[in-house]
């Protein structure tokens, strides 16, 4: 159940005055204030109601008070993501569309793929502040921690969720902008969700960073992210199924993280906390890619699957690149050492 399904917003003039109103679901009516000229606008015709004749019972509310009572009004009911998800989409409702059709953002989502590809390596070694990541490699990571950081508290202002749905989360009947292919990587709405995600990122994405070069680091990882973005809308037009629910998280691109490090380093030792996985990295990363299959399939709990395995995908391929390129850098120096 969505938000819109609990509360409706909408604004009349009263003595000259444009006041804000919310209405839930027991009837009762929340004078919310005076709003910006901006938010009237944004609400839309769709919201904008007349109460004449309305028997309402009514209760004045601060507008700090009233932002907390929405967001509380928002969380009840399901407690599934998905519906969590959902609260924000009635800012969504009235804008105009563009036309990001499915094709329109495989294209080019597919084009930042090969952009960041060929250009990354040139971007590390001549362009400020990125040559910095040279030398400091595990400082990428950090950074890259932090902007999750940002994004999770961003979530938690409400003036910045029209901008944060619009950018940071991936809808899947309409993307009201193709970069939400790469932003909604880095968005977290729960703390479970941002601690788990930026936990598995630190314990080996410093490592991994330091092992391949920060400049493959941030092109697997943006490219990760995109990959599993296009799986996710993807996956219900090839499964037919029904549009599901926005998705966000860095799982897409942590899982090709995991991936590319399990290739690289099969044999490399997996904690679970401090309960050793047995088998290795690439064993660990082979069961994590039968369940991600399995949900796409069984489709249990509310976990984007499709985006877990385009981001193993690319993650796989990545590191037989990496592999291969320090196969032929080794055949190169030993050929070099042969001539002396």
């Amino acid at each position: 159940m969505s938000f819109m399904s609990r509360c409706s917003l909408w604004s009349r003039s009263l003595e000259g005055r444009i006041q804000l109103f919310a209405k839930v679901n027991d009837g009762s009516l929340f004078i919310l204030g005076k709003p910006s000229p901006s938010s009237v606008r944004f609400m839309g015709k769709n919201h904008l109601s007349s109460l004449a004749g309305s028997p309402v019972q009514l209760r004045r509310f601060s507008i700090s008070r009233a932002s907390s009572f929405l967001r509380r009004s928002m969380n009840n009911g399901s407690d599934t993501r998905y519906a969590r998800l959902n609260r924000f989409q009635q800012f969504g409702q009235d804008r105009e569309q563009p036309n990001n059709s499915l094709r329109n953002l495989t294209l080019f989502g597919l084009g930042i793929m090969g952009a960041t590809f060929f250009v990354t390596p040139s971007l590390f070694d001549h362009v400020p502040p990125f040559t910095y990541f040279k030398s400091h490699p595990t400082h990428l990571v950090y950074g890259i921690l932090g902007i999750n950081c940002v994004v999770f508290g961003l979530w938690h202002v409400p003036k910045y969720w029209r901008f944060l749905q619009r950018y940071m989360l991936l809808e899947k009947g309409s993307s009201a902008s193709k970069w939400s292919l790469i932003g909604s990587a880095f968005s977290h709405q729960e703390v479970w969700h941002l601690g788990m995600n930026m936990l598995a990122l630190w314990s080996f994405g410093t490592s991994l960073a330091t092992l391949i070069g920060p400049a493959n680091f941030f092109s697997l990882y943006l490219n990760s992210a995109i990959a599993g973005s296009l799986f996710s809308l993807w996956f219900p037009r090839i499964a037919k199924i029904s549009m599901m629910a926005p998705s966000l998280g860095a799982s897409g691109a942590l899982f090709g993280l995991f991936g590319c490090f399990s290739y690289l380093i099969p044999h490399a030792k997996i904690m679970l906390f401090v309960f050793p996985i047995p088998g290795g990295a690439w064993l660990s990363f082979l069961g994590l890619m039968a369940w991600n299959m399995a949900g796409c399939v069984l489709r249990w709990g509310s976990f984007d699957y499709a985006a877990h395995l385009g981001g193993s995908v690319l993650g796989i391929l990545y590191g037989w690149l990496i592999s291969e390129k320090i196969k032929r850098e080794r055949a190169k120096r030993m050929r070099t050492f042969s001539l002396f």
